[in-house]
């Protein structure tokens, strides 16, 4: 028997144990702005496993951590991430099964972090202690960075885990997270939002000539937002080696002035979603938002706003045919017969902190989950299996072992 089948028949005879990790998992509450627990657990988990862990806790309660494996044998660094942080819940009446129960019913795990991410945090670890089991000697180092804040873009986890420095001397870093198990992502789209203020002067609805209303100002800075926004919807970007086209986005995704219903407002806050690809840059995006703001100004003497251009995700770009994206094919193929083919994505990543602080590889892959920050999330029972096979073959086709 080949090793890829020892591991795969291995990881067969743990079913249990794997889906019943998934399921704690996902009963420890790690909604972001609290991973405390879920870091808890995960400590003590890798701990387990034989890895030494780092916490990372930035600020209170906020924690991330880095499991470090080292081979006595030289070989790749890699980076394997997930993150553990969560959306609420929202409201249980929505869902089927409680949102943290966890309930195994038609072949799925029902609870929140079910696709995004407790799936890849279940995966990665009981990937890497099944090849433990089987004694299996790696060659190289691997960093398992276990992440929060990722929900909120990702500055008190990944992020700051790339300022202590966990980032230097990685070669790949695979970014692991649910998915249809289809494509792996090797781009990814930055972020730029725009954050609005538009000024006004309260009055009395009796005494509405008294005020000026910043709602009805931001009805014609809006007008010439989404002309902006059109154009911009229509900019795509083929990605080199593969057949996917990548798309910019621009939405204004919030319109708020209220003081109260027989009051003028005095503020709106207006806020637009940009996402670029990697045709666009940082200075051409602040460039067009200052054009549109001047245009509404000139057709609006009295326009007064204040604004603010976000710091989001930077553009991430990896080769897709490196040695990662090969490794992971691999895998794939033999664990389902399926050869997943690189894409680039239209979403943004915290992935791209990694590409352009290091400027190595990178490939994001996922196997299964459905209902991602809805009510009803889920991943099939098999899929967990699934997932947890193509991620041991993965390390092992990276890795290597000592003879």
């Amino acid at each position: 028997m080949s090793i890829d089948e020892q591991v795969l028949a291995h990881i067969e005879s743990k079913r249990d144990k794997i889906i019943d990790f998934m399921q704690k998992l996902i009963r420890v509450k790690s909604v972001t702005g609290d991973e405390s627990k879920i870091g808890e657990l995960m400590t003590s988990e890798c701990e387990r496993d034989g890895l030494e862990v780092d916490i990372i806790e930035p600020i209170k309660n906020r924690v991330s951590i880095v499991a470090k494996y080292r081979s006595r044998a030289d070989g790749p660094h890699m980076m394997m991430y997930s993150h553990y942080d969560t959306v609420p819940g929202g409201s249980e009446d929505s869902w089927k099964h409680p949102p943290f129960s966890a309930t195994i019913d038609e072949g799925y795990i029902w609870g929140r972090g079910a696709c995004d991410n407790k799936l890849a945090t279940c995966c990665l670890t009981m990937a890497y202690r099944s090849l433990r089991e089987l004694n299996l000697d790696l060659r190289g180092e691997i960093l398992f960075t276990h992440v929060g804040d990722e929900e909120r873009g990702g500055k008190y986890g990944f992020r700051e885990i790339l300022d202590r420095g966990y980032g230097e001397n990685v070669d790949y870093l695979y970014y692991a997270h649910g998915g249809s198990g289809e494509t792996i992502g090797v781009a990814a789209n930055g972020s730029r939002g725009l954050s609005i203020t538009v000024k006004g002067k309260s009055a009395h609805t009796a005494r509405l000539e008294e005020g000026v209303n910043a709602v009805v100002k931001s009805a014609n800075l809006i007008t010439h937002l989404q002309k902006l926004g059109d154009e911009v919807n229509r900019r795509t970007y083929h990605l080199p080696g593969t057949d996917s086209l990548m798309q910019s986005r621009f939405s204004i995704n919030k319109c708020v002035g209220y003081v109260a219903n027989n009051n003028v407002p005095d503020t709106c806050e207006v806020y637009v979603d940009r996402r670029y690809t990697p045709a666009e840059n940082l200075q051409q995006i602040e460039k067009e938002y200052m054009d549109v703001i001047e245009e509404a100004k000139r057709s609006d003497p009295q326009l007064d706003i204040d604004y603010r251009v976000e710091e989001g995700n930077l553009v991430s770009v990896a080769p897709a045919d490196s040695l990662l994206v090969k490794c992971i094919q691999n895998a794939s193929e033999k664990v389902t017969g399926f050869k997943p083919k690189p894409i680039g994505g239209s979403h943004s990543s915290d992935h791209g902190w990694f590409v352009n602080k290091h400027g190595k590889p990178f490939a994001s892959y996922g196997y299964g989950g459905e209902g991602t920050h809805s009510a009803n999330e889920r991943v099939k029972v098999e899929d967990v299996i699934t997932t947890t096979k193509i991620y041991a073959l993965s390390i092992l086709n990276i890795m290597g072992t000592v003879d």
